[in-house]
C-alpha cells in the first residue's frame, strides 16, 4: 500500500465523525436515543493543496486512481505536519470522495476529503 502523496497542504480542517444512534418513540411519547456502537465514525480530513505546476496534481490523482476508495493507505507524516492532530495507530484513510481541481492562470487548487478507516484483517 503506497502511502499518501508527500505533499504539505496550504490548508486542512478536519470534521469529527458521529456515533450511530437509534432514535425512537416510547409509548408515552418520549424521545429515546440508543448509541448503537462505543466508536464514531465518519471522521472527515479535508486539504487543499495550491500549486503553480501540474505536478501536484498528477501526483493527487495518480494516487486517487489506484487507491480510489477500497484500498485504505497511510499519511505521511509532511501532511500532517504543524497541525497539532493525532488518530489512532493502525488506522487508515480512503478518499471519502474524488479530488476536486479548481483552475486560474498560474494557479491549481486541489481538494481532498479524506474518511479514516478502523484497521481489519481478511
Amino acid at each position: 500500500m503506497a502511502d499518501f502523496p508527500s505533499l504539505e497542504p496550504q490548508a486542512r480542517s478536519y470534521t469529527p465523525g458521529s456515533y450511530a444512534v437509534l432514535r425512537t418513540e416510547t409509548l408515552s411519547g418520549k424521545q429515546v436515543s440508543v448509541r448503537r456502537n462505543n466508536a464514531a465514525i465518519n471522521h472527515v480530513l479535508r486539504f487543499t493543496f495550491v500549486s503553480g505546476t501540474v505536478d501536484t496534481q498528477n501526483k493527487i490523482f495518480s494516487h486517487y486512481a489506484v487507491h480510489h476508495r477500497f484500498l485504505p493507505f497511510d499519511l505521511p507524516a509532511s501532511v500532517l505536519a504543524d497541525s497539532d492532530l493525532t488518530f489512532p495507530s493502525g488506522y487508515q484513510w480512503i478518499y471519502a470522495r474524488p479530488p476536486q481541481a479548481s483552475y486560474e492562470p498560474s494557479k491549481i487548487t486541489i481538494s481532498v476529503d479524506l474518511q479514516i478507516v478502523a484497521p481489519y484483517a481478511i
